[in-house]
């Protein structure tokens, strides 16, 4: 699903970031729908949600524009669902009330979005502060989302 044409914006305190557009990302080859139970690990310890926060250099060939990087992130993305279908899947409650993975390709979310901070200018030192919720979205019921 995407949102063209339409620009949030969010103002946390030090810089804003405004969504371009987002969609989601299906595995690149249709995969079986199946449910996953998670481990007992998983369901003893409250939700934890992992936070990555990477960053890569611009490519030096300055002919690559920028939404060629993005459909080459997209396609690779696609290509990496296959043999991680889980994270293309959704958190939902079985019928016995316990959180699984719906493994149905819905797709990872990917949202495309500009910050009006230069990366220098983050403190990476203390992520929590500086990008969650900011730069990181949140998304309690997937299992990935990329911005």
């Amino acid at each position: 699903m995407a949102v063209n044409g339409h620009v949030e914006q969010a103002d946390n305190g030090d810089f804003s970031v405004q969504v371009r557009r987002r969609e989601l990302v299906p595995a690149d080859s249709p995969l079986p729908e199946s449910w996953l139970p998670l481990s007992n690990l998983d369901l003893l310890l409250p939700p934890v949600y992992p936070t990555f926060f990477f960053v890569y250099e611009k490519p030096i060939d300055i002919h690559l524009k920028f939404q060629s990087m993005i459909s080459a992130l997209k396609k690779a993305l696609s290509k990496m669902l296959i043999p991680c279908f889980p994270l293309a899947g959704e958190v939902v409650t079985s019928p016995t009330g316990e959180p699984e993975i719906h493994c149905n390709n819905n797709g990872v979310e990917f949202i495309e979005a500009y910050a009006d901070i230069e990366l220098r200018n983050l403190d990476l030192h203390h992520p929590d502060a500086s990008v969650a919720g900011k730069l990181v979205p949140k998304r309690p019921t997937a299992v990935l989302c990329l911005q």
